[in-house]
């Protein structure tokens, strides 16, 4: 057993392999009672000494495995409304000042946990001498809900993860950490909530540098819509005071029921801005460096599974192209036809779709969201673009990069979801240097890849993170285009 001194009190952590762990620290007071939807309070402290041995339940959320949780390794570890805790791994207890990483779980803000086993932090720690922290956060109703009636901005989440980078802030020191040296990185919904702090306030100056994968600047909740969705959790429990007092479970059934999805909201206080506006104008976000991109093919692991998109046809498709691109439909279609041997793709309706999945929920908004911070400070572009071998349609799809970085593809989980083999490993271990170099010096460049040159939108330097890292210059440029053509077309 090893014995750290916090703020808070003493915590007893154990040997995990070639470091320590800490499991279930406690970084806010539980989100229960009086406190629930409400913004998280500092955490209580304790006497004696508290084991930091297993990990604490996940956020309040569906159990029920899917098809695409099995194949990504989703684990909850049970679940409650007493959830806001961290993990800590350190390859040692002393005063060497180790780079930090702290990991933001994706899962639509709905799913997710931040003791998930291909997040297993003690790989990453013990090769490159870093400390690695993942945390939970509130997820659905309970993390956003916009009720001013209770002091809840709808962005109570968001809060979560500023007051467990706050906590690593000044606690870290403790665990051989460097508090000066903090890189925020997370994916999907991890990667889109970083992009929010970069424009919220209360986040400034709690990390100092960012990794957004598969996630980046996307426009808010508006505050009506957000008002008019707690409006239906209040008319359905019988008022405030009956939503306040129901149970999480029932809270979590309603929150099923068809009202949308769940993210930030700008509700003009604890997001006075859209983030958009707030990173255009480097406001807290310009001293920031960053890395940013997303796996080649992100949009399969929502259509393989999806029955409907397996069995279009031509007009199936033309028909789903039409609501994003109007009367380019036809021209979009033989855009991304063209470019199915980049994408390594066959031009087939559901790979065709896949990739415009692709497109309009993660790579345009990984794109400005390089645009706009590289005008403020340096910005490294990658595309992960190794393929799973798990099924034959999911390509380099949402989520395959995590398990490289985190050092965890050979775990039982994840061997059928990234295969194994010499080029696994290697890929890994060039994975996790990158993420290292990032959060040591501020520069994902190491010796094991080419030179990588920051972004810029002239020669939009991008490195293929993959079987052979290379650095490309505009890739698929011909599609960012398209995209941007037919957002003039539609703003005429």
């Amino acid at each position: 057993m090893t014995e750290v001194q916090t703020s808070y009190g003493t915590l007893s952590g154990r040997a995990e392999g070639r470091v320590i762990s800490f499991r279930g620290i406690p970084f806010a007071k539980p989100p229960v009672g009086e406190l629930r939807f409400k913004p998280p309070q500092k955490a209580a402290s304790w006497k004696g000494v508290r084991k930091a041995h297993v990990f604490s339940p996940s956020a309040i959320q569906s159990e029920l495995p899917t098809e695409t949780g099995e194949l990504i390794g989703i684990a909850t570890n049970g679940i409650s409304e007493d959830c806001l805790y961290l993990n800590v791994w350190t390859p040692a207890v002393d005063n060497r000042k180790r780079p930090v990483l702290v990991w933001i779980h994706g899962g639509g803000n709905t799913v997710g946990s931040a003791s998930q086993p291909r997040f297993d932090g003690q790989y990453l720690a013990a090769t490159h001498d870093l400390v690695v922290v993942t945390l939970n956060y509130r997820l659905g109703a309970f993390g956003f809900l916009h009720l001013p009636e209770v002091g809840a901005s709808g962005n109570e989440a968001l809060l979560d993860q500023v007051a467990g980078l706050r906590w690593v802030r000044e606690e870290i020191s403790a665990f051989g950490g460097d508090a000066e040296n903090v890189t925020v990185f997370g994916q999907s919904a991890g990667g889109f909530d970083i992009a929010a702090l970069l424009g919220m306030p209360a986040a400034a100056g709690c990390f100092d540098k960012a990794v957004p994968m598969s996630g980046a600047l996307s426009p808010e909740t508006p505050r009506e819509r957000a008002a008019a969705t707690a409006q239906s959790f209040v008319d359905e429990f019988g008022g405030v005071d009956g939503l306040m007092s129901a149970s999480a479970a029932a809270i979590h059934a309603f929150q099923g029921g068809g009202l949308g999805g769940f993210g930030p909201v700008l509700d003009g206080n604890v997001l006075p801005q859209s983030a958009i506006e707030s990173v255009t104008a480097g406001t807290y976000s310009a001293n920031i460096p960053m890395m940013i991109g997303t796996t080649l093919n992100e949009g399969t692991l929502f259509t393989i599974f999806n029955p409907g998109l397996r069995e279009m046809n031509a007009e199936d498709l033309v028909d789903r192209f039409k609501p994003v691109f109007g009367d380019l439909a036809p021209d979009a279609i033989s855009a991304y036809k063209r470019a199915a041997p980049e994408l390594g793709i066959q031009p087939t309706p559901v790979e065709i779709m896949g990739a415009l999945t692709t497109d309009r929920m993660f790579r345009n908004a990984a794109i400005l969201t390089a645009e706009l911070q590289s005008r403020h400070n340096d910005v490294w572009m990658y595309l992960f673009d190794y393929g799973t071998p798990a099924n034959d349609l999911l390509h380099s799809c949402h989520s395959f990069d995590i398990p490289f970085i985190f050092g965890t593809c050979h775990i039982p989980s994840m061997k059928s979801f990234c295969g194994e083999g010499e080029a696994v490993n290697r890929l890994s271990r060039i994975m996790m240097a990158t993420y290292a170099s990032f959060a040591r010096h501020g520069d994902p460049n190491h010796d094991h890849l080419p030179d990588w040159p920051t972004y810029n939108e002239q020669t939009r330097a991008t490195m293929r993170l993959g079987a052979d890292c290379r650095l490309t210059h505009a890739p698929l440029d011909s599609l960012r285009e398209l995209w941007t053509r037919n957002q003039k077309q539609g703003q005429r």
